[in-house]
């Protein structure tokens, strides 16, 4: 059996152009969790570069409505259709999850640009939307669990969530400003990936935009007790230094292993 692991597809902030945007995949019990779909094709050619085949995603968290996060949807499905269908195959069955208010606004932005992939999919695809908290059991003895964290708009319903599979436990924050949920969801993880978006010295406009420093993100890792930090969504090296970045979130997890994830990367469980 294969050990689970975690996939770095996009790693940089919205304006960050050194990098792709937000993207995660989780390989576990059997099936391939995708965390937040970055913008565009980037989360297709990051798939393809990392060689994982697109139509082996099952499931897609999308953590709230920003396009740096979900502008990829509508690409990755054509994509998955297309490739289908050159074969003389169905789509597969896709899950996408987020919490309601997350999946009313992301729906309606596709609405507005007359997105047309869940006209293709049909019945293949199906939109979740569990309460926060609720357990949502998955193939392979997986669980999913949605978490309320606190991003912008207010209201706007973004979320963490927590994959449980194989024994292990994997928390993604997506975006968030420093949240006392996200700490008590993260507890005992074996990986937690939280967004940052720099250090101490810009905390207030970070916190204003709803965001975290690497100060938070530690604090948030050593009060959960988790075994890694993977810090994401950073900015340009021109606005701060990776190094600084780093250093500042282990002052505030000691014991905690920390690292930047770099567009990817590969992390094993």
């Amino acid at each position: 059996m294969e050990r689970p692991r975690v996939v770095f597809l996009g790693t940089g902030g919205a304006l960050n152009p050194e990098r792709y945007q937000a993207s995660m995949l989780v390989q576990a019990a059997g099936t391939s969790f995708l965390l937040d779909v970055g913008g565009g094709l980037g989360v297709v050619r990051r798939l393809l570069a990392c060689q994982v085949d697109p139509l082996g995603v099952r499931h897609v968290f999308l953590s709230h409505r920003h396009l740096d996060h979900v502008g990829g949807l509508e690409p990755l499905l054509w994509y998955m259709f297309y490739d289908a269908f050159r074969t003389g195959s169905p789509p597969p069955p896709v899950d996408v999850y987020a919490l309601p208010g997350s999946a009313t606004a992301i729906r309606a932005t596709l609405a507005a640009a007359d997105a047309s992939a869940d006209r293709a999919f049909g019945e293949r695809l199906s939109w979740r939307t569990p309460a926060a908290g609720a357990e949502i059991k998955l193939d392979g003895g997986a669980k999913l669990t949605l978490v309320g964290v606190n991003h912008l708009p207010p209201g706007g319903e973004a979320a963490a969530c927590v994959i449980t599979a194989d024994g292990v436990r994997v928390v993604y924050s997506g975006d968030t400003r420093p949240c006392d949920a996200l700490v008590e969801a993260a507890r005992g993880a074996d990986l937690l990936i939280h967004e940052v978006g720099g250090t101490e010295a810009r905390a207030e406009l970070l916190h204003r935009v709803g965001h975290s420093t690497a100060a938070d993100a530690g604090r948030v890792a050593a009060r959960a007790g988790v075994g890694a930090l993977a810090m994401f969504h950073t900015p340009a090296p021109m606005w701060v230094s990776p190094e600084d970045m780093l250093a500042e979130a282990r002052r505030h997890a000691p014991g905690v292993e920390v690292f930047l994830s770099e567009d990817g990367m590969t992390w094993d469980l």
